[in-house]
C-alpha cells in the first residue's frame, strides 16, 4: 500500500504533539513535589538573621575623655534587670563576664514611653521612664525618681535610686538600654510620624533620650538590647503569640524594628535578641512566662552582650 503525505496531516500531528505536550507539563506543575515541611516542627532551616548593628566610637566622640583602665557601664531598663538584682541578675553577670563595674539603675515594669508629652504630678511614675531616667542622669538631679520611689512597695526603685546617685557619667564607658515588651502589653504608641521626638510615642522616647546623653557627653557608648520573644497575656490569662499578635499599635516585631530604625539613625549599637538569643524556638528553656527570664535565660542575654563587649577590649588591646 502506497502512504499519500498530507501537508494538512502533518499540521494536525504537530498540534496534537504540541496540545498533549503543554497538558502533560500543566498537571506536572500542579502536582509540585514533596517538601517535606511540616510547620509543627521548628527547623533552623528556616531561622531569621540577628539584625545587630555593631557601631564603633568615633574618635572625635572620646577627645577629652580619660582612659582609666577600667571599663564602667551602666544598665538601664525594666524588668530584664530589676526581676533578680542579686548574683544571677542580668547586671550582675555583665559584670562578672566582662570584668566591668556595672550600675543597674534599672526600674521594675517601667517603659520606654511617657505617659503625657509634659510631666503630670498626679501621674509621678512617669519619672521611672526612660525620658526622665535619662535626664535625671545628665543633670544630677534624682529627687524625682527618689521622692516618687518612697511610694512604692517594692524596694527594688529605692535601690534603683541609690544606684543612680552613684553615677558619674564622666566615667561611664557604655549604657545598657533594655526594657522587655512591657511598652507592647502596655499598648504605648510605637511611632508618631509627623514628631520623630514624641515622648509619648516608643521611637520619640527612645530616640530623644538617646540623643540627649551622646550630647551631652558624647564618650559613651550606647547599646540598645532589643526584647526577646515574649508572648501577650490578656485579662483571662490566655496566652498569645506576640509574633502574630497586634493589640492596637503592632506586633512584638514591629516595636523590634522601631527600635532597630531608632539605632540606625542615632549611630549606636543595636543588639538583636528577638531572632538572636531568645526566640521563637527556644523560649522554653529560658523563660519562666510569657515575658520573664530564668537564671539561665539571663545568663544567655548576658554572654551576648559580653561577648561583643570582650571582642572589642581584646582588639583594642592587641599590638
Amino acid at each position: 500500500m502506497k502512504f499519500k503525505f498530507s501537508i494538512h496531516l502533518l499540521v494536525l500531528a504537530i498540534i496534537v504533539v504540541i496540545f498533549g505536550t503543554a497538558i502533560f507539563i500543566l498537571l506536572r506543575w500542579n502536582v509540585g513535589t514533596d517538601s517535606d515541611y511540616d510547620p509543627s516542627v521548628i527547623s533552623e532551616e528556616f531561622d531569621e538573621e540577628a539584625l545587630d548593628i555593631i557601631m564603633p566610637m568615633l574618635a572625635s566622640d572620646l577627645e577629652g575623655k580619660l582612659d582609666d583602665g577600667e571599663t564602667t557601664i551602666v544598665c538601664l531598663g525594666n524588668n530584664p534587670f530589676t526581676d533578680e538584682r542579686g548574683e544571677n541578675g542580668l547586671a550582675a553577670q555583665i559584670a562578672e563576664k566582662t570584668g566591668a563595674t556595672v550600675y543597674n539603675a534599672a526600674f521594675p515594669d517601667s517603659v520606654v514611653v511617657c505617659k503625657y508629652p509634659v510631666y503630670d504630678p498626679y501621674y509621678t511614675r512617669d519619672v521611672f521612664n526612660l525620658y526622665y531616667v535619662t535626664q535625671a542622669l545628665i543633670n544630677g538631679q534624682y529627687s524625682p525618681q527618689a521622692s516618687a520611689a518612697e511610694y512604692e512597695e517594692d524596694s527594688k526603685y529605692k535601690e534603683a535610686v541609690q544606684e543612680m546617685i552613684k553615677i558619674d557619667l564622666d566615667k561611664v564607658d557604655i549604657i545598657l538600654l533594655m526594657y522587655d515588651t512591657t511598652d507592647y502589653n502596655t499598648l504605648s504608641t510605637a511611632d508618631n510620624p509627623n514628631n520623630e521626638y514624641d515622648v509619648t510615642a516608643f521611637t520619640g522616647a527612645l530616640r530623644t533620650s538617646i540623643e540627649n546623653v551622646q550630647a551631652a557627653y558624647p564618650h559613651i557608648r550606647i547599646f540598645l538590647m532589643s526584647h526577646t520573644y515574649a508572648q501577650h497575656r490578656d485579662e483571662k490569662g490566655k496566652l498569645h503569640n506576640g509574633t502574630i499578635t497586634d493589640l492596637g499599635n503592632g506586633t512584638v516585631p514591629h516595636y523590634l524594628i522601631m527600635g532597630y530604625d531608632v539605632a540606625l539613625s542615632c549611630g549606636i549599637s543595636f543588639i538583636d535578641n528577638y531572632f538572636g538569643t531568645i526566640h521563637e524556638g527556644n523560649y522554653q528553656e529560658y523563660m519562666i512566662d510569657h515575658m520573664h527570664y530564668n537564671d539561665a535565660g539571663r545568663e544567655l542575654l548576658a554572654q551576648r552582650i559580653a561577648d561583643i563587649i570582650n571582642q572589642e577590649k581584646d582588639e583594642k588591646n592587641r599590638p
